[in-house]
C-alpha cells in the first residue's frame, strides 16, 4: 500500500510539473519566498541581510509591509535566524533553505505530508521535540536548521484539509 501512495505521489508531482506549476503552491511561503517581496531590490536586501535583528524588532521593521500578518511573523522568524549574513552578488540566491523548503525536502521522504505534517498543530517546542526521536533525530539538520523548520511550521500549521488539493490527501 505504501509503494502504491508513493507512485500516486509521483504521478501527481510529475502532472503538476508538466504543467509548469509548482505542485506545493498551496504551501505557505517560508522566509525566502517572502523575502524578496519584502525587499524587492538588491541594496534593500543586503541592507537587510546586514542587519543583526530580533526576532521581535524584524516584527516591527516588517509591520507596515505589503506582507500578511502571517507572512511578517514568518519572515521575521526566519531572519533573526539567518541575519546577518553575507550572500554576494546576488542576495536571494545566497539565502539558505527555509522551513518550507526543509519540509518538502525531509518530511515526505518517509511518511505523507498531509498527515505527517500538514494537519499537526504544535507550538515551536513542540516541533523542536520531534527531533528527539530516533528516527528524526537522524535527520541531517544543525540546530539552526531545526529552528527555522520548527519556527515556520509553528506559524503555518496547521492547514485547512480543504486547502490542500485532493492528490495530496492522504
Amino acid at each position: 500500500m505504501r509503494r502504491f501512495l508513493i507512485a500516486a505521489a509521483l504521478c501527481a508531482l510529475a502532472a503538476a510539473a508538466a504543467g509548469n506549476g509548482d505542485p506545493f503552491a498551496f504551501l505557505p511561503d517560508g522566509g525566502r519566498g517572502i523575502f524578496s517581496r519584502a525587499f524587492p531590490d538588491r541594496p534593500a536586501q543586503q541592507a537587510a541581510l546586514g542587519t543583526t535583528r530580533s526576532e521581535a524588532e524584524w516584527t516591527a521593521a516588517l509591520t507596515g509591509a505589503a506582507l500578511t500578518p502571517r507572512e511578517v511573523e514568518t519572515l521575521a522568524a526566519y531572519l533573526a535566524r539567518v541575519a546577518p549574513l553575507v550572500t554576494g552578488d546576488d542576495p536571494v540566491a545566497g539565502l539558505p533553505p527555509d522551513g518550507r523548503d526543509m519540509a518538502l525536502a525531509q518530511c515526505q521522504s518517509c511518511h505523507s505530508l498531509f498527515s505527517g505534517y500538514l494537519m499537526h498543530r504544535r507550538d515551536r517546542q513542540g516541533w523542536l521535540s520531534i527531533f528527539a526521536s530516533p528516527f528524526h533525530a537522524a535527520i541531517p539538520l544543525d540546530d539552526r536548521q531545526r529552528a527555522i523548520f520548527a519556527d515556520y511550521s509553528a506559524i503555518n500549521m496547521p492547514l485547512r484539509p480543504e486547502d490542500v488539493p485532493p492528490e495530496f490527501r492522504f
